[in-house]
């Protein structure tokens, strides 16, 4: 897949417009969408029960195969459209890849907040007032918190304190995670790596923007292990071509 990033073409399959304007503590949770069909309606359900009430919600399906997947989106979106201070549907009109998805959402994010999730992974209720709490006291660029993994796997996820030299050597961190806006464009957002690891690369520009980054020890989200997601066939498969990869982006 050869990704041309100036040459973005998406849709909005359905939107709706806030009627207030953003509040300080709007925060827009963005997920991008590729056939996850059987898990989507579960992690939008979480987004729905978050205790905190400013919530903008935007999904990016990135072309997905299911067709039928984008059209429950949509429904979910329809009927769920009061909870939210705004909601957006958009459609990649070809498959662009998880980063270039992610960067289209928090672009069209009103919040400074911004909330990243996977549309297969799923919210504790808490989970956004938590980190908005945590990233505003503590005056971070970007928080994330524990997690743990069910489906096909079940333990503790392996997030702890933000330590960069610890970072150089392995990712540690989720990309489920609160990132002021501002550090988003500071770091010039994902940058689309064939093979995955995007979310180390990620947090690798913070590293190198010296931004600073805090962590919640508390479990805040569910992390689904499963054979299709892109973790397992195509991060895996590559682990030593990303560890090169890797290496080059970020010398030592």
């Amino acid at each position: 897949m050869t990704i041309k990033p100036w040459n973005r073409r998406y849709e909005h399959i359905y939107k709706t417009s806030m009627e207030a304007p953003a509040s300080e503590k709007l925060i827009s949770v963005c997920i991008p969408h590729f056939n996850y069909g059987d898990y989507i309606e579960e992690c939008l359900d979480s987004v729905c029960a978050q205790t905190h009430t400013d919530i903008e919600l935007i999904i990016v399906d990135d072309c997905s195969d299911e067709t039928s997947s984008l059209a429950a989106i949509s429904g979910w979106a329809d009927r769920n459209r009061e909870r939210f201070h705004g909601v957006s549907v958009i459609r990649n009109l070809r498959n662009m890849g998880p980063s270039v998805s992610r960067n289209i959402a928090i672009e069209q994010a009103r919040g400074e907040f911004i909330l990243l999730l996977d549309a297969d992974n799923i919210l504790f209720p808490a989970a956004a007032t938590k980190l908005l709490t945590a990233c505003v006291d503590g005056g971070f660029d970007a928080v994330y918190p524990q997690i743990v993994e069910v489906g096909d796997r079940h333990g503790l996820g392996h997030a702890d304190l933000w330590d960069p030299i610890r970072l150089r050597e392995a990712n540690y961190i989720d990309v489920t995670s609160l990132v002021r806006k501002s550090a988003f464009e500071t770091v010039g957002g994902f940058s689309h790596i064939e093979e995955g690891w995007e979310d180390y690369d990620f947090w690798m520009k913070f590293v190198r923007a010296d931004l600073d980054v805090g962590f919640l020890p508390e479990i805040l989200c569910k992390y689904r292990v499963h054979e299709v997601s892109r973790t397992m066939r195509e991060a895996l498969p590559a682990h030593y071509d990303l560890e090169l990869i890797m290496a080059f982006r970020y010398p030592v």
